[in-house]
């Protein structure tokens, strides 16, 4: 008897009839409030402004909506469009137990292909537990921190297989046709971490969703891939992972068994970010905040970040020179955290980041790695920041922070995200009456029907 392969396993995942126990509509329904303020909030940045004016040229108005712009677009260009600029902010939501940006892939591609169908409401949500499960997965089985060690960046090498699961559930698939998109989307991945700091980070994740639109319309329509593509001798898991190193025994079951658990634990391995850069940052920033709190305006000589092992992977190793490279410095943001009392969209445009007291700390930092937290017990889990500040008088103090402010176990307050979503749009030039309105209209139910709600604007 033939062993069912990896690519059936997940096939039959996506569009079969598998669901959570509980009910995950108020998750996915954060989780797209979130993903579109972020998205809002990038409205006229460079990135933005250049891949929207391109995109404008590319096609004729369509059925899908482009949410900086409220302008119509094929289901590609807006899952294009729109999941690049839920990633330029670095704002957007996060996988703490590995490094993932899932709903900067999913909802884009949801939204604009549900925008195209008749999909009922409850399949939405169906559609990104399905998602949601498929990204955390299928990089376990890689191994994930083989992958990124390698140079790939996960949000968009795993996130366009991720997309064609959800996709394939969301508009109720053929098996065929979710082999061969996922055969498609397999063959069109790429995305590496040597771009973090620039435009092309966050269009990773807007191709991701693309390619996940593409890869599944061209299957509807008889386009072909090889149906074993991930299991194939040189296919998917062997040119981006390590079969050695992957968990032991069958992959296929092995990654049954991880879609059925991950379908109903994503939403505790989930989180919205407080502060608008790198999520390897959020653990230090919180500890420094605390400490800040304590210290009444004392101004340390010295300041040790120290992370878990391969915690500093996704940071720079050098000084940044641009606002958006300093979403990726440790050293910029606990110090601007530090000084300012929080991290802010401000601290990261060019009058934030030209600010000489910032870069005085930032001069008195140092990261490092040690698997031995150097304060606190010696066990940890997803990861750990201990920060330590050292005083002129030989003082010192220390703060170790495990789990951030904004995981689903410390989740921001109803109250937070929604001051998050303004802070966002009037970031992207939306006026307050503009963004209660879409407020209203995103946390209504979870879908694509908000996007009659976002405001018609011109070129910026």
């Amino acid at each position: 008897m033939t062993e069912t392969g990896v690519t059936e396993v997940l096939a039959n995942f996506a569009v079969g009839e598998d669901t959570p126990h509980g009910d995950h509509a108020a998750e996915v329904s954060r989780a797209l409030v979130d993903t579109v303020a972020v998205s809002v909030g990038a409205a006229g940045t460079d990135g933005e402004r250049i891949l929207r004016t391109w995109a404008e040229r590319e096609t004729a108005a369509g059925p899908a909506t482009v949410w900086t712009s409220g302008r119509g677009t094929s289901a590609s260009l807006a899952a294009l469009v729109n999941g690049t600029a839920a990633h330029l902010l670095d704002y957007d939501d996060i996988s703490p137990s590995m490094p993932l940006h899932p709903s900067a892939v999913l909802m884009p591609a949801l939204v604009a292909v549900a925008e195209t169908r008749d999909v009922p409401p409850e399949r939405f949500v169906d559609a990104y537990d399905v998602g949601a499960a498929t990204f955390r997965a299928v990089a376990e089985v890689l191994p994930q921190h083989v992958h990124y060690a390698r140079g790939w960046h996960t949000t968009s090498t795993v996130g366009r297989v991720a997309v064609v699961a959800a996709l394939a559930r969301l508009v109720d698939a053929r098996p065929d046709v979710a082999r061969n998109a996922l055969g498609i989307a397999a063959s069109l991945v790429a995305g590496s971490r040597q771009n973090f700091g620039s435009m092309t980070k966050p269009l990773h994740a807007g191709t991701a969703a693309r390619d996940g639109v593409l890869a599944l319309e061209l299957a509807e329509a008889g386009f072909t891939a090889n149906p074993s593509e991930l299991e194939s001798a040189g296919g998917f898991l062997e040119r981006y992972g390590d079969p050695d190193l992957s968990p032991v025994g069958s992959t296929a079951d092995t990654l049954g068994e991880r879609l059925e658990y991950w379908i109903d634990a994503w939403i505790d391995d989930w989180g919205l970010k407080r502060y608008p850069s790198c999520y390897a940052t959020h653990r230090g920033i919180d500890a420094i905040l605390q400490l800040r709190g304590r210290l009444a305006g004392r101004v340390p000589t010295s300041i040790t970040a120290t992370l878990h092992p391969r915690g500093t992977r996704a940071l720079r190793d050098s000084a940044p020179a641009t606002p958006t490279q300093a979403k990726f410095s440790l050293e910029y943001t606990l110090a601007a955290a530090y000084l300012r009392g929080d991290v802010a969209l401000a601290d990261f445009t060019d009058d934030g980041f030209d600010d000489p007291a910032v870069h005085a700390l930032m001069g008195s930092v140092t990261v490092r790695e040690n698997p031995v937290p150097p304060a606190g017990p010696a066990g940890f889990t997803t990861g750990y920041t201990v920060v330590q500040l050292a005083f002129a008088d030989g003082t010192t103090a220390s703060a170790r922070v495990d789990v951030t402010h904004g995981q689903s176990s410390r989740p921001l307050t109803d109250v937070e995200l929604r001051t998050k979503f303004q802070d966002c749009c009037a970031a992207g030039g939306l006026g307050a009456e503009e963004t209660e309105r879409l407020y209203a209209a995103v946390a209504d139910r979870p879908g694509p029907a908000f996007t009659a709600s976002i405001p018609r604007k011109g070129h910026r």
